[in-house]
């Protein structure tokens, strides 16, 4: 038995969810992966999987061998590239899926710089908020703003954000400068409406350590944030939402910040990716160009 070959597709059948799909995934035959798994536990003289006709998990033992063998495939992976790629570029195909919004006000605007400095790099590049499943779906490198929902990837923190009032010149020059959360009452106000259960973001503000909300209740919600942001720029009222949202529209001067003195920390930007590609050259060239620009941002 080629012990490093079944550990790879032991990890195959843990990852995929069943030993047909890891077949699929692998090229190969049901049967052989039913029995690679079955001569690894013969040779640990222990089981690994808990298995029956309609479900599958992992016992104790085999938790700890598939993070070991993680390890090691990577560190396996690691060596080869960098023997057979000594003193090249990273190279490969690599495929990441990003947040409409940094995709299109961050990332695409540098593109060019980074398929110059990395010819040998095909990118693959998706825009969408949901969560994906990264193994079915192929992706590389997922970069997600908020909480992370999966512990099996290996997660950077790439950036902080934070939650920003503002509003256009005009209705500035129309309505003034409110001094304190409370003030937004009298002013109409724009909502995010949280897709899925329609119901109103809250506004967060933070003043001298205290973390408070106060929610106005506002002349237009919508679970669209292009909508909001194109709303506030054409003045119809006062907006909070994520400084990565906002930044560039406060650098131009087609926004103006509101309540400076009481913004809030948001959520965090983060890359996630799979641990077998922890020391991938492609993979890590890519998460550190995405975080020097976020770096030479106001977020």
């Amino acid at each position: 038995m080629d012990r490093l070959e079944a550990l790879k597709v032991f990890c195959a059948v843990v990852e995929s969810g069943g030993f047909s799909k890891a077949a699929d995934r692998l090229g190969i035959s049901t049967s052989s992966v039913t029995n690679q798994v079955g001569a690894l536990e013969a040779h640990f003289k222990t089981r690994l999987l808990n298995r029956t006709t309609r479900s599958m998990s992992l016992t104790d033992e085999g938790r700890h061998c598939h993070e070991y063998a993680l390890r090691l495939i990577a560190d396996m992976d690691e060596l080869e590239s960098h023997l057979q790629h000594a003193g090249q570029s990273p190279r490969g195909t690599l495929r990441v899926d990003l947040p409409g919004l940094i995709s299109r006000d961050i990332v695409s605007p540098q593109l060019p710089r980074f398929l110059a400095a990395y010819p040998d790099i095909r990118l693959r590049l998706s825009a969408s908020d949901r969560f994906i499943d990264m193994v079915e779906e192929g992706v590389d490198v997922l970069v997600r703003i908020g909480p992370l929902q999966n512990s099996n990837l290996v997660a950077r923190t790439i950036a902080h954000t934070r939650y920003v009032c503002c509003a256009s010149p005009a209705f500035v020059a129309q309505h003034g400068l409110p001094q304190r959360p409370e003030e937004l009452d009298a002013l109409p106000c724009l909502n995010f409406v949280y897709p899925k259960s329609q119901l109103v973001r809250p506004w967060l503000f933070q003043h001298e350590g205290k973390l408070f909300s106060h929610t106005p209740q506002g002349k237009l919600a919508t679970d669209h944030i292009d909508t909001l942001i194109g709303a506030a720029l054409a003045g119809a009222g006062v907006i909070q939402a994520l400084s990565v949202s906002l930044d560039a529209h406060l650098a131009s001067g087609n926004l103006v910040p509101l309540l400076a003195d009481y913004g809030a920390a948001g959520p965090d930007v983060s890359a996630l990716y799979q641990r077998k590609h922890l020391r991938a050259a492609r993979v890590g060239v890519f998460v550190d160009f995405i975080e020097r620009l976020f770096q030479k941002s106001p977020a």
